[in-house]
């Protein structure tokens, strides 16, 4: 036995419920994820209560974090699929509960560091932040004091002539892995050569420094990404700048199996 129209609620009575609007329900049912009980016989969708409890499992898993797709995906109720997505909600979220209170560190070490709001800089809060988004290094006050003695020898015009010379040099070194070229090759000792002297620049030789920086690195894959770098890429210079002789302290004592075989060849 059919129910009552009169039981049933319009669109636009759903809308005012909900809290959403009349599109977004349409849109909801353009992908799959919502479908009105049945038409008036004016062609006007009504909804039950059915309807009211999918449309409310809707706006729950979009404050999740869910797109409509994987609404979609987890209202099909396979098991399989719906742990999956689940995990790969959770990795998203802990990606950016990470970045966040990356950043609020950052906030927070920028707050103690300002004298009086004159001295406040955009400019300088907005470098710092983009700086901290990339890679997040727990330096001591002497360590930070240090480097910044480094980059006024350098000067503004050899700071930006050595973050220019990076990009070119990982994907140059980029290449000679993908190539599979041996790590003792003379083109690849030279990229070595020249990727330990922009390190050196950088830490000024300090084993410390250097060491510190590296594990930074390796711990923040997502950082890496931004620069081109990954691990594997890490791992190829590092094995070349030992074949030239050139080891930063924070690199192990053999090469990888690979590499150590093409020397021997």
């Amino acid at each position: 036995m059919s129910k009552p129209k009169s039981h049933y609620l319009r669109i636009g009575d759903v809308a005012r419920r909900s809290g959403l609007s009349a599109k977004a329900l349409r849109l909801y049912e353009a992908r799959g994820l919502l479908r009105p009980a049945t038409h008036s016989a004016a062609g006007y969708r009504l909804y039950d209560a059915e309807a009211l409890i999918r449309l409310n499992q809707i706006v729950l898993l979009k404050r999740a974090g869910f797109g409509l797709v994987e609404i979609g995906r987890l209202l099909a109720r396979n098991p399989q699929a719906s742990a999956q997505l689940l995990r790969t909600r959770i990795a998203t979220l802990e990606r950016e509960c990470a970045e966040r209170e990356q950043v609020l560190r950052t906030l927070r070490r920028l707050e103690q560091q300002q004298v009086s709001p004159s001295v406040f800089h955009l400019d300088e809060l907005v470098e710092a932040i983009a700086m901290s988004n990339q890679l997040d290094v727990d330096w001591t006050e002497q360590e930070r004091e240090d480097l910044r003695q480094r980059a006024a020898q350098l000067g503004e015009v050899g700071l930006r002539e050595a973050q220019a010379i990076w990009p070119e040099l990982i994907e140059q070194m980029r290449a000679a892995m993908e190539t599979e070229t041996p790590v003792d090759a003379p083109a690849v000792a030279d990229l070595a050569r020249r990727w330990y002297s922009l390190v050196q620049c950088f830490t000024g030789g300090n084993a410390q420094t250097t060491r510190k920086l590296s594990q930074s690195w390796l711990a923040q894959p997502a950082a890496m990404a931004t620069q081109g770098l990954d691990p594997a890429l890490f791992a190829y210079a590092g094995n070349a700048m030992m074949a030239a002789g050139l080891a930063l302290p924070h690199q192990g004592r053999t090469l990888d199996k690979r590499n150590e075989n093409q020397m021997e060849k």
